[in-house]
């Protein structure tokens, strides 16, 4: 289950961690009624389940309830990422003096909860600790066991935190370690925790995800209004014939079987790219299921590359790659694309693969197409 960020902060309020002042409006008619509540400068955030507001111009400022009033009626209705904006979180402005990070999550490798924190956080989060992967603080925690304050003290005062502050962080932390494992959390991170310069440390973000099958015993969650995930883009996968989850990430994926396509996000993440999307074609692949997938895939917004793994068993890989080639040739020709495709009429599928110039792997090991992948994206960085 994926709460919005006015859930996730009511859960953090919960467990004793500030949030902002804020109010969640369903309609523009009602931002002027929330700025005055709120008696200051405001930002309106786009309440969806998916990363990348602020790029997407999903979060504005207001100085007044008439503003506040015209970027609400900009905002409801706004296609997010694939999400059509239904509410708005109206929040006081903050006046930050840094930003940091805090998260946990399970390391899907080792089963352990994984704790984890950056001395910068915000929309560049991930280009920091790529780009600087020393500044990222990692505790790992088997399932039994538990994460100590003494502990994260002994990390953050590594990173330059002292005194009433490092306390003070040492504490969020524990009590958001806490709380991760008390109500069955999979995903619990804080981008950013903003110091403020009157003193305060306040949540500015919150992403809380819980295992959906522990919502049995987790009454707090049980009540909450549940989060329409299934978004007008998967509702449309449907009348393709294709199955389609949103993801949190950048890459688009499109394999010809279901057990395909999780290996490939598996190896995906293990090299440290994360699919935008997992889409599976089913059984019977035609030309156009192939041209509509990539041109759903590419309506995300945020798309770096795509990636195709096919395998031709009964399906020609002919009519998968006439799809792939009418695509490149109409619409998704600035965004690199690599193929894997291996099985029935290879040849003559990879013949036409090469005509509409995307990357072509000839081997049944999905790990060369993603090492190509990372190869495209890396030259794609250096410009």
């Amino acid at each position: 289950m994926r709460l919005l960020e006015y859930q996730g902060k009511d859960f953090l309020k919960l467990i004793g961690i500030d949030v902002p002042e804020g109010v969640v409006i369903s309609a523009p008619s009602e931002a002027s009624g929330a700025f005055e509540r709120i008696g200051k400068k405001v930002v309106l955030k786009a309440q969806v389940p998916i990363g990348g507001r602020g790029k997407a111009g999903g979060i504005k400022p207001a100085d007044d309830p008439k503003t506040a009033q015209e970027v609400a009626s900009e905002l409801f209705g706004k296609e997010i990422r694939g999400f059509k904006v239904k509410k708005l979180l109206v929040e006081e402005a903050l006046d930050i003096a840094r930003e940091i990070y805090m998260g946990i999550t399970i390391d899907t490798r080792s089963g352990k909860r994984t704790f984890m924190f950056c001395d910068a956080g915000g929309m560049d989060i991930e280009e920091i600790v790529k780009l600087f992967p020393e500044r990222l603080v990692r505790i790992d925690k088997y399932p039994s066991e538990a994460l100590r304050e003494y502990e994260i003290r002994s990390a953050l005062r590594g990173k330059g935190f002292e005194r009433e502050l490092l306390v003070k962080l040492s504490h969020i932390a524990a009590s958001m370690f806490d709380a991760f494992v008390r109500y069955d959390l999979t995903i619990l991170e804080i981008n950013p925790l903003c110091l403020l310069k009157d003193g305060r440390i306040v949540a500015a973000d919150a992403k809380v995800e819980v295992d959906d099958n522990a919502l049995f015993r987790q009454e707090y969650f049980s009540k909450l209004e549940k989060v329409d995930v299934e978004d007008y883009m998967e509702r449309e996968a449907k009348e393709i014939g294709v199955s389609y989850v949103v993801l949190d990430g950048d890459i688009g994926l499109i394999s010809s079987g279901a057990g395909l396509g999780m290996y490939t996000v598996d190896l995906m993440a293990d090299e440290g790219l994360r699919p935008a999307n997992f889409l599976e074609t089913g059984g019977g692949i035609t030309a156009k299921l192939i041209n509509d997938s990539i041109r759903l895939v590419l309506r995300r917004g945020n798309i770096k590359a795509i990636l195709i793994n096919l395998y031709g068993g009964v399906n020609s890989l002919i009519e998968a790659a006439n799809g792939v080639k009418q695509a490149r040739e109409s619409f998704a020709k600035d965004v690199p694309i690599v193929v894997k495709a291996v099985g029935n009429q290879q040849e003559e599928a990879w013949e036409i693969l090469s005509s509409a110039g995307v990357h072509l792997i000839k081997t049944f090991h999905t790990e060369k197409a993603i090492d190509l992948l990372k190869e495209i994206l890396s030259q794609k960085e250096r410009g």
